[in-house]
């Protein structure tokens, strides 16, 4: 999901990086679908961690001992 926005990013705005970063030459729409599938996976993992967190606390509430 996070490489298909980078895509969709990299085509609607290709001098972005040209901006950010005027002093390299970076392919626009490669360097958006990096980025995006990069920040993609961390943010699924963070997602996925506060889950479980979530999980095991509300279990530890309703198990009776």
């Amino acid at each position: 999901m996070g490489g298909l926005f980078g895509f969709g990013a990299g085509i609607i705005t290709p001098d972005l990086f040209k901006r950010i970063i005027p002093w390299q030459d970076i392919e626009p729409v490669g360097a958006a679908i990096f980025f995006g599938a990069s920040v993609g996976v961390v943010l699924g993992g963070g997602l996925g961690c506060f889950a479980i967190i979530v999980q095991m606390l509300t279990q530890r509430g309703t198990r009776s001992s």
